[in-house]
This record gives C-alpha cells, sequence and structure tokens, in this order.
C-alpha cells in the first residue's frame, strides 16, 4: 500500500505540468465541493464550514492556492467570514445547503464554466442528505464517480480529495465501505482519489459537553477546526509532492 502511495505521489508531483513545479508560477486551483456544511453562513451561529480554517492553514504553510467555484456566498448572504491577521478569506465555493450528490453532478457542468481554470485538487463532502436513501450505489457513488470522471476530462491529473460523512454510524457507516471500493476503483498514478476519515474523533452529539456540532450535523467551530485538519492532513503531502517540497525534519 505504501508503495502505491508513493507511486501515486511521484505522478502527483507532475500534475501541473509545465505551469507549476518547485518554482510555483501560478496559485494551485481547490475546489471545496458539497453541500451545507462545505457552503455554511447560517445567520444565526458562527457556520465558517471548514473552508475557512484550512484557508488559513495553506497559506501558513506557504501553500500559494486560489479556492475556486461558481459561490461566493453562504446560506445567509449578509453572512461575513472574518479576515485573519489582515488577510481577507477566499470566498469561493462549490457548496450547496441542503443538496444531494446526484443534482451536484448533474449541475457540474455548468458550474465548472465559472471557474478560472480546471481544479487541480477537489475536496468533495457530499452524502449527509442522501442518508434517507434505499440505494446508496445509485444515489450518491455513481454521481460521485461521475464527478471525478468530468473532472479529469478538464484535467487529467486533477486530484481529489473524497471526504467521509462525520458520522460513526447508520447510514454514513453504510456508505463507507461503498465510498472506500469506489475510491480505491477510481484512483489512478496520475489522478490519485484519497478517502479522508473525518469521522474518527469526530463527536456529533450536540449534548455532549465536547460536541463537534450544533445540531449533530453543522459543525461548530471545533468541528470545523477538526475537519479542516484532517483535510490538511490529507492533502499535504500530494501538495509537497506537487510543489517538488521536501517534507520537513520533525
Amino acid at each position: 500500500m505504501e508503495t502505491t502511495r508513493n507511486v501515486a505521489l511521484a505522478f502527483a508531483a507532475l500534475a501541473l505540468g509545465s505551469t507549476a513545479t518547485a518554482r510555483q508560477t501560478r496559485p494551485l486551483r481547490i475546489l471545496p465541493l458539497g453541500d451545507s456544511i462545505t457552503q455554511g453562513g447560517n445567520g444565526t451561529r458562527p457556520e465558517f464550514t471548514w473552508r475557512y480554517p484550512l484557508y488559513y492553514m495553506l497559506l501558513k504553510e506557504k501553500y500559494v492556492v486560489d479556492f475556486i467555484g461558481s459561490m461566493k456566498t453562504g446560506l445567509n448572504p449578509a453572512f461575513k467570514w472574518p479576515a485573519r491577521d489582515g488577510v481577507k478569506f477566499d470566498l469561493d465555493h462549490e457548496g450547496h445547503y441542503g443538496w444531494k450528490t446526484a443534482p451536484c453532478r448533474d449541475n457540474l457542468a455548468k458550474w465548472m464554466t465559472k471557474y478560472p481554470g480546471p481544479p487541480d485538487v477537489v475536496l468533495i463532502h457530499l452524502g449527509t442528505n442522501d442518508q434517507g436513501s434505499k440505494n446508496f450505489p445509485k444515489d450518491v457513488v455513481k454521481p460521485l464517480a461521475d464527478m471525478i470522471t468530468m473532472f479529469r476530462k478538464k484535467n487529467p491529473r486533477v486530484i481529489v480529495f473524497v471526504g467521509h460523512l462525520n458520522f460513526t454510524g447508520g447510514a454514513a457507516a453504510k456508505m463507507r465501505p461503498l465510498v472506500e471500493a469506489m475510491a480505491k476503483k477510481m484512483s489512478t498514478r496520475v489522478s490519485p482519489v484519497v478517502t479522508v476519515h473525518h469521522y474518527k474523533g469526530f463527536n456529533a452529539n450536540p449534548k455532549h459537553p465536547q460536541t463537534d456540532t450544533f445540531d449533530w450535523a453543522h459543525p461548530n467551530e471545533r468541528g470545523q477546526q477538526k475537519m479542516a485538519e484532517a483535510w490538511f492532513k490529507a492533502m499535504k503531502p500530494y501538495l509537497d509532492a506537487l510543489l517538488g517540497r521536501r517534507p520537513r525534519r520533525r
């Protein structure tokens, strides 16, 4: 498994072709794609989503990135994402409050026409609104695979990260092996598909004193931070390979 991962990382280093190597000549285009957990912006609470801490984690580690997407606002258009240390948050995203996976697939071609270019990295977190489905392969797994195929038509070397849902049991646990199998089948040396296990160490119970959600589903600031850390941990070796960076000694 480690050998396969190392080969994937080596090919990931070629993903930007001549446009970005160890000397980065343009920002890495990162597409956050999902539902309300990605969009956020509920005006009644600090629903900044995982995008917010992740963006500043990437900047802190000196990655030059550009979040892309057809959306810039939250559920409440007046919701504000504050700047950190004088640096404005990159608002672009493809999060759609309440959406299921198949409709996102069905609208993706239209959304992509609004992007500045094809994504280099895609972060997908979908399926929360599909938990009532009676057919996960049809309603979740196939749309995810279709979207990966669509991204590859625009960028054959795109790196896709698929986030598992934040719940440890129920429908999420039934989806998980199906999504894992899809990711393994779809992953290639030049275009890796990597799963991110957000449910690990995540406490969705809003009644718990150390809860990670407002309401069982939408992460609070603690949960948003946990999700960002999980994304970043999964992304970092691929980003380093993409940019020709050497891993830091610890």
